[in-house]
């Protein structure tokens, strides 16, 4: 097993160490004008899960069609703001 260190500098919220070869090919595929949510085939799951990841990655890929689309924004200070939004 190979152990990487890792400074404390450049340790952020959300940090992810990949190979470059599962960076490339984990999740997001360009795909005409969206992008599109697939599982790595280095991701191997058991049979009884393919169906729940499947919908998962359609469910996220639809989340970040709407948030391209500028459906979604960031969090409201009131409930009025929210409301004024969503009309």
């Amino acid at each position: 097993m190979v152990t990487l260190s890792i400074p404390q500098g450049l340790i952020k919220e959300g940090f992810v160490v990949l190979p470059r070869r599962e960076y490339e090919d984990l999740l997001y595929a360009k795909q005409g004008n969206g992008t599109v949510v697939k599982r790595s085939s280095s991701f191997k799951v058991p049979k009884k899960h393919e169906k729940f990841y499947d919908e998962l990655d359609k469910e996220l890929t639809q989340t970040l069609q709407e948030v391209e689309e500028g459906k979604v924004s960031a969090t409201f200070d009131t409930a009025e703001e929210a409301i004024k939004f969503s009309s």
